[in-house]
């Protein structure tokens, strides 16, 4: 139930100003969204969503597949650095570790701006991690991109 509110939180917070569809579970393979910083804001927030109720496969859906893939870095805790971070093949299960120890992320600053010569969504942030290791932390920097495949957003790098 503390998931569930903290979810809520993140979405009026954070994406007040985007449509947010009211479901009872989040859904990963929602209505394909424009290409553009609305379309990339509702990819974060439905990878957010997923990743906070420790669903690794819906999570892992909004990332691009290889050669897209570029990234995932994640500091302590859950550190995923060098190697691993590039390697799209563990992403899932990257996902289900840090859901084992009921990580959840909160975005509380978020940008997002289209460049039309990449054809990508630059994002960036701040976020506060919390786990069942880590009860509170402050706020701090995250980045991203994602590139537009097939008319859509796909998460393709995180940094946080």
């Amino acid at each position: 139930m503390r998931r569930i509110g903290l979810v809520v939180g993140i979405a009026a917070l954070v994406f007040s100003s985007a449509a947010v569809a009211k479901t009872k579970s989040p859904s990963v393979s929602a209505t394909a969204t424009a290409c553009d910083a609305n379309g990339a804001t509702g990819l974060v927030r439905r990878f957010v969503v997923a990743f906070n109720h420790g669903q690794a496969r819906a999570a892992a859906k909004t990332w691009a597949q290889e050669p897209a893939f570029q990234w995932f870095s994640a500091s302590s805790p859950g550190r995923r650095l060098g190697p691993a971070a590039y390697d799209r093949a563990t992403l899932a299960s990257y996902f289900r570790s840090r859901a084992r120890v009921h990580e959840l992320l909160k975005i509380t600053q978020f940008n997002a701006a289209y460049d039309p010569n990449r054809n990508i969504v630059n994002f960036s942030g701040k976020l506060i991690r919390t786990s069942r290791n880590v009860a509170s932390a402050p706020a701090s920097d995250f980045k991203g991109a994602a590139a537009c495949l097939d008319g859509k957003p796909t998460l393709i790098v995180w940094s946080m």
